[in-house]
């Protein structure tokens, strides 16, 4: 099936037992790929350290309809790599191949699932939203530390506490010419762990 609207997540974890330490997130409409091919273009980032066996990863996904006045068709994947959160060559290596891969994804969409930058209290909205989906945090619960638009990147920056003393950050528009994509992280926080993903109700 080539869904009308497609979301597609790459966490990466230190293991696959805990919440990830960074998530790429981006949504597309109209990709000109089947859900298989989709997934087959994902499992280049499994050998992006260039080991001699893939990174341990799981993926799942899904398909399926919705109609509210007009029908579509929507596709959620999500991916959880094992990767060095302390960075080197390899973490890299593993970011590099994201944006290949998303960029590839991109050029074979009839468009983003946001066609313009928003504006920053829509990117502030959109950080704090998928926080709160990787990360079980309360949207209510984080405050904003700082905010930053660069224009030529065409992209957000945005740091937020939590209550509890854990930092988070966002880019919104982490791959120039996709404000769609973004890009959230822990930083110092305890990555408790979790049970495996499940992708998002669309309609929720």
């Amino acid at each position: 099936m080539k869904a009308t609207e497609s979301h597609i997540v790459v966490a990466l974890v230190e293991d696959l037992g805990h919440y990830p330490y960074e998530v790429w997130d981006l949504g597309l409409d109209h990709l000109d790929m089947f859900t298989e091919e989709v997934l087959e273009e994902l499992h280049a980032i499994a050998w992006a350290e260039g080991n001699r066996y893939p990174s341990h990863y799981t993926m799942g996904g899904r398909t399926g309809q919705h109609n509210w006045g007009a029908s579509g068709s929507f596709s959620e994947i999500i991916m959880q790599v094992a990767s060095n959160a302390g960075g080197g060559v390899g973490a890299v290596a593993t970011t590099a191949a994201i944006k290949s891969v998303y960029e590839k994804l991109r050029s074979r969409a009839h468009g983003d699932a946001w066609r313009t930058m928003p504006s920053e209290e829509r990117a502030v909205e959109l950080a704090k939203s998928r926080l709160h989906q990787h990360y079980a945090v309360a949207v209510d619960k984080l405050t904003v530390i700082r905010s930053d638009m660069d224009v030529q990147a065409q992209r957000y920056d945005i740091e937020l506490s939590h209550e509890d003393g854990r930092k988070f950050g966002a880019t919104v528009g982490a791959i120039r010419g996709m404000p769609s994509c973004t890009r959230v992280w822990a930083e110092g926080a305890d990555l408790m762990p979790r049970p495996a993903p499940t992708p998002p109700d669309p309609g929720v």
